[in-house]
């Protein structure tokens, strides 16, 4: 897929998950890597839900955002979800650095069909998606 270019203007710096301007935001920085999205967070205190642990809400932000971002940055339309199933699989601590990655599967039209995973650096899996996104008209 050919990246294309996203006018600065069409982004909204008030995003939760990457907006600049967001004082509470995740902030997150996502490349184009091959044919996926990636994107590196590391939560700290106030991501967490019980001691040591990231809320799992979060994590679900985390994969919305790559997922989708990853059209965007291809398609230069904003996707938005219709419906996203994550599976998590092992705990995400406080302090540690998890990669981040968004793919599309299959594409119909405006339905986007994705998939996502969250990994720790020694490629244990933290939380896997799969989502449908549509495109705006």
């Amino acid at each position: 897929m050919d990246l294309k270019q996203t006018d600065a203007a069409n982004r909204d710096t008030w995003c939760f998950a990457c907006g600049t301007d967001n004082p509470i935001g995740l902030k997150l920085k996502m490349t184009i890597t091959g044919q996926s999205c990636v994107a590196y967070f590391t939560p700290r205190r106030e991501h967490q839900s019980y001691a040591d642990r990231m809320h799992g809400g979060l994590i679900s932000t985390l994969l919305d955002e790559v997922m989708g971002d990853y059209i965007f940055k291809t398609t230069g339309i904003p996707a938005y979800t219709a419906k996203i199933d994550v599976r998590f699989r092992k705990a995400a601590r406080i302090g540690e650095t998890l990669k981040v990655e968004g793919r599309i599967v299959q594409h119909r039209g405006r339905l986007y069909i994705t998939e996502g995973s969250v990994t720790k650096e020694d490629g244990t899996v933290v939380a896997e998606a799969t989502a449908r996104m549509m495109t705006a008209k």
